[in-house]
């Protein structure tokens, strides 16, 4: 299927690896110039090396507003413009809600809301004076079923829907789309960091608490970022213009609500 975005311009925040890096490739495939951020520069140059095509690398951190405001500048520069904008981040840290301090849900607010709503901001801008344009946040299923021992990303996940569902609707006359993709169990980094966590069961290796994990699941399997990238490009593509302020959950089944 031809999208419709050849020659479009994308930044994908945190698309060094794992879901972020999944959009990058299924955006390149369909001709679109991509532009990754990460704070790991070796990180960076290897996915770059391994995307090919156009893709090019910023270093920054999402958390941070100065880079942030930088990251922006700087791929309107090399790209020419940013026409589509994936944001992501990495995940908060885990834990009980009662081991949460303040300051760890000021840092989790400033990573997991912040970070979004800032480039938001900005690209939104530049999308309506054009009058086209794609973003899509990537979330997590836990705006739909709460995930356990994850209190951060449980609150400042659904905070960020909030906050997008309003601009998609702001801005939809004006060409541009706002979507969120809900992602279960894909195997990335962050799902092996946090597996155990997930589970509440400290006593297992990384690898059984992943397997174990994805059994929980209708089809005993983790997604790859392959499938998310093609779910991703779709909704960047100019075939979904009549999607907007959705969250679609893609999951392979977990979550059990109707809604």
């Amino acid at each position: 299927m031809e999208l419709g975005i050849r020659g479009e311009s994308a930044l994908i925040l945190a698309g060094s690896q794992g879901l972020g890096f999944g959009c990058a490739r299924a955006l390149i495939g369909e001709g679109v110039k991509v532009a990754i951020t990460g704070r790991n520069a070796e990180t960076g140059a290897k996915a770059v090396a391994a995307l090919g095509g156009e893709a090019i690398f910023l270093k920054g951190d999402v958390a941070s507003e100065d880079d942030r405001a930088r990251v922006y500048a700087e791929a309107k520069e090399k790209l020419g413009k940013v026409s589509i904008l994936v944001t992501n981040a990495g995940g908060p840290p885990t834990g009980p809600f009662l081991g949460m301090s303040l300051d760890d849900w000021r840092a989790a607010f400033e990573l997991s809301l912040l970070s979004a709503v800032d480039m938001a901001r900005a690209a939104a801008i530049d999308m309506v004076a054009a009058e086209w344009g794609r973003i899509v946040n990537i979330s997590s299923t836990s705006v739909k079923e709460t995930t356990p021992n994850a209190p951060l990303a449980n609150g400042l996940k659904t905070a960020v829907i909030g906050a997008f569902s309003t601009l998609a609707r702001e801005i939809a006359d004006q060409g541009v789309t706002v979507n969120h993709i809900l992602p279960g169990p894909f195997d990335t980094a962050l799902l092996r960091r946090v597996s155990r966590d997930l589970i509440q069961r400290p006593d297992l290796s990384e690898e059984e608490a992943v397997q174990q994990y994805a059994q929980h699941g209708p089809m005993k399997r983790l997604g790859t970022i392959d499938e998310f990238g093609s779910l991703c490009a779709y909704l960047c593509s100019r075939k979904a213009g009549y999607i907007t302020a959705q969250s679609i959950v893609m999951d392979g089944g977990h979550v059990t609500s109707l809604y």
